[in-house]
């Protein structure tokens, strides 16, 4: 390989890292953008249009009706309380300009002087590579209580 390809094959590989870096970052600001009353930030981790598809819960499009769920009521009394929204490690699929991520998440609240599981559930995140850096442009959130829709979302990461 002559020096030209070495360093062609060098920035591409580290764009890569970059990219997956920068996902990696977005995906865990969630958590603390959400558990600290940061509404407007958590709203625009989304693209414009973006969907946040929790299921049982509710399903959300845009900055406005994301801004509102975090600055509902449930969340805000949830937060008051102490809670910590958690992501763990994912799975990223990096194509060109998008990217998918599987993983699990974790929401844990403060409750009687104890800490405890509330909701455990499978990820999908779906990405895409605005002027302003990556966004996300759906995630879908299913609870693990061992619905087969639950454990399709986790297998989508493994064999996709």
């Amino acid at each position: 390989m002559d020096l030209e390809a070495a360093v062609r094959s060098l920035e591409k590989r580290v764009a890569q890292l970059e990219d997956q870096l920068a996902i990696y970052n977005l995906m865990f600001s969630y958590g603390p953008a959400a558990d600290s009353g940061s509404s407007e930030a958590a709203a625009h981790l989304w693209t414009a249009d973006g969907v946040y598809d929790v299921g049982d819960v509710s399903m959300m499009k845009g900055h406005a009706e994301l801004q509102k769920m975090y600055e509902g009521e449930t969340h805000q009394a949830l937060i008051r309380k102490g809670s910590s929204h958690l992501t763990a490690s994912p799975v990223v699929k990096i194509n060109g300009d998008t990217a998918v991520a599987t993983c699990y998440s974790f929401v844990v609240r403060h409750e009687d002087g104890n800490y405890k599981f509330w909701r455990m559930s499978s990820n999908r995140w779906d990405f895409v590579r605005e002027p302003g850096g990556w966004r996300i442009k759906r995630r879908t959130n299913r609870l693990l209580n061992g619905s087969e829709e639950a454990r399709a979302l986790l297998a989508r990461g493994v064999t996709d």
